[in-house]
């Protein structure tokens, strides 16, 4: 299971006009919040979310569970280890919507939840970043 987050226009219309004034540089300037805050603020949010059951087990919620793929204007989140029979991954992270597997019967959507939380708290990040930008570069 992967999880994306990309900015499109109806998420960034707040900064519009911040991002005209310097338009070559903003880019970099977003990039740097996403690849580095963005990563890891969502997945703080999604760790938050995820189940941990009874059984006596290593579970996810507890160690680095995710991997991430860097994109312009986005990054991805993937779950490391891939399927369950693989040593020290988490199978139940692949397929967490259907509730797949004899332990996880029944679906959780914890990655989009923790996604859909991440949203404000990025765009803060952006618009502080772009603030300082704009504040150094007009000084």
């Amino acid at each position: 299971m992967s999880t994306s987050y990309n900015l499109d226009y109806s998420d960034i219309q707040a900064l519009e006009e911040k991002l005209a004034r310097l338009p070559g540089q903003m880019e970099q300037v977003m990039n740097d919040v996403l690849h580095r805050q963005g990563i890891e603020i969502t997945a703080r949010h999604i760790t938050e979310r995820m189940p941990v059951s009874d059984r006596n087990k290593r579970h996810a919620k507890y160690s680095k569970w995710w991997k991430s793929e860097r994109h312009n204007l986005g990054f991805t989140i993937k779950a490391k280890g891939g399927a369950a029979n693989k040593p020290r991954s988490f199978g139940y992270l692949v397929f967490p919507n259907e509730g797949r597997g004899p332990h996880n019967p029944m679906e959780q959507r914890f990655m989009e939840e923790g996604l859909a939380e991440s949203v404000n708290p990025i765009l803060n990040e952006l618009n502080e970043a772009i603030d300082q930008k704009l504040k150094e570069e007009l000084s």
